[in-house]
């Protein structure tokens, strides 16, 4: 009987011990950064300065580790020409850009353990060149479907888009669809629409798409093209 009682004490003893500080999982787990928050420049921000101090909120991190952060500017909501990509330990970076250019930002942070949190929603603005002069309107941004999505037992799809413009004019879109993306057909022309439904006529396709922005003064621009696979209907 004193063996028992010897042996469930012990017992007790140990698992008393062997718990740590995290709950009794015996090791802190790494965490992944809070996604940054974009503070300045905002979204369909004109610019006056062409000399920016990008700022942005800071990272929080459950594990206490360090984090820095991943500043990019692109010309393309897509960052596919990326002007900018640095990493910086501060919130803020000054940057000097070029007049009447369309940039687009983000910023995602990286701990010291190697582990990276979500980008930041990316951020628009417009450096002026003339003051009070018509720009263009910021490059459309897909909605829906996402780009490279695979749809199954399908053969309607929506189409989704936004755009904005900086001096806040009214803007109408032309919508092209297509299977060959070097000759898209014109769906739809000057309508206020942002979204549109279109019919896909062969399975195991890759199907393209790509919207124009105008504003009412002649400025327009280009989305990148996208595109969606349909496998079967």
């Amino acid at each position: 009987m004193r063996k028992l009682l010897y042996i469930f004490i012990c017992s007790i003893i140990y698992s008393s011990c062997s718990k740590s500080d995290d709950g009794g999982l015996g090791q802190i787990t790494d965490s992944t950064p809070s996604t940054p928050l974009l503070v300045f420049p905002g979204a369909d921000q004109l610019c006056i300065d062409n000399t920016i101090n990008f700022s942005w909120d800071a990272s929080t991190n459950e594990d206490g580790s360090s984090v820095v952060y991943i500043f990019e500017i692109a010309t393309d909501n897509q960052f596919s020409t990326i002007i900018t990509s640095e990493i910086q330990t501060s919130l803020s970076k000054i940057v000097t850009l070029e007049k009447g250019v369309a940039y687009y930002w983000r910023v995602r942070a990286k701990s010291s353990k190697g582990i990276e949190s979500d980008y930041s929603p990316t951020s628009q603005f417009y450096t002026e060149e003339v003051p009070n002069s018509n720009n263009l309107p910021f490059s459309p941004d897909n909605v829906a479907p996402f780009v490279g999505q695979n749809f199954d037992g399908v053969n309607t799809i929506d189409l989704q888009w936004t755009a904005s413009d900086v001096d806040n004019d009214p803007l109408k879109y032309d919508v092209y669809f297509g299977k060959d993306k070097d000759a898209l057909t014109l769906m739809l022309e000057n309508t206020e629409q942002t979204t549109l439904q279109v019919t896909a006529d062969s399975p195991q396709t890759t199907y393209y798409w790509q919207i124009t922005v105008k504003d009412d003064k002649g400025a327009e621009t280009n989305s990148p093209i996208w595109n969606f696979y349909v496998n079967n209907f």
